[in-house]
């Protein structure tokens, strides 16, 4: 399904698809939580047309195109991490439009050192925010136009990591940074100790073993097929692991740990 689409950045020409996709969808999607005259006064926000204008230039403003060169989908965020807007097509729900834009998001967010993403959310889309982890902070009246609507600041914190002082598992993750070890219910113990979880994995422990190394690094074929589509879905997690297999061959396990400690504590020092 994500391949029917692609993300790119917005441009000016498309001011008024925009605008007409940004009205539509809430006069059709959004009505169903809230009142016709609510949606009418929403809506009318989309009218200044040198706003989204000022949007495209000043926010990171991506939209989702589909096959025929439409645009189905757009969503924006500032540089201080406020996610100003997400809006899918009302002919294009439910069609994962929504994640792929979000996903989008969060990488541009990590690479750019946002540790914290808040939006202000409608009844509408309050449980898609829910499901990918954005918590309600409180519940709101925000003047749209002429009315307040209801809606909720909701806020996900990108990336917690904890000091970590164990073993490297073979696939090179630091585990102070892994969303199972630091999540607060059921954590993972960390490779050090969860031995179940990291000596069963064929992927890396296992195939390690086989070949007689304790890191991939070590792999004459490094970095393979597999461990490259590993890698990738890492990143968002503040994690490239082929930097980590090659920080692990020069330094070693325990450099290694000690400057992604280090990191951790000035990280702290500077957030308090």
């Amino acid at each position: 399904m994500k391949t029917d689409f692609i993300i790119r950045a917005a441009q000016h020409s498309e001011i008024i698809e925009l605008r007409d996709l940004y009205k539509n969808t809430v006069l059709q999607v959004n009505r169903h939580d809230y009142s016709q005259e609510e949606v009418e006064d929403w809506a009318s926000c989309g009218d200044d047309l040198s706003r989204i204008g000022k949007m495209i230039e000043t926010h990171y403003f991506i939209v989702a195109v589909n096959r025929q060169s439409q645009i189905v989908g757009f969503s924006s965020i500032t540089p201080q991490g406020y996610l100003h807007s997400m809006f899918v097509h009302k002919d294009f729900q439910d069609r994962g439009i929504a994640t792929i834009l979000l996903e989008e998001i969060e990488r541009y967010a990590i690479a750019a050192g946002i540790k914290r993403i808040t939006s202000e959310v409608s009844l509408t889309a309050r449980p898609f925010f829910k499901k990918y982890g954005y918590v309600v902070e409180k519940e709101q009246k925000r003047q749209a136009n002429k009315l307040s609507l209801t809606n909720f600041w909701m806020a996900k914190t990108l990336s917690v990591i904890k000091p970590y002082y164990g073993r490297i598992p073979a696939c090179g993750v630091f585990c102070g940074g892994c969303p199972i070890y630091t999540r607060e219910e059921k954590p993972c113990p960390g490779a050090e100790k969860n031995k179940t979880r990291c000596e069963k994995c064929k992927t890396f422990h296992l195939c390690c073993i086989e070949k007689g190394i304790t890191h991939c690094y070590q792999c004459n074929i490094f970095p393979c097929t597999k461990f490259k589509g590993f890698a990738k879905r890492w990143l968002k997690y503040e994690q490239n692991f082929i930097e980590n297999q090659n920080l692990l061959k020069r330094i070693g396990e325990m450099k290694f740990l000690e400057i992604f400690n280090d990191k951790i504590n000035h990280e702290y020092s500077t957030t308090k």
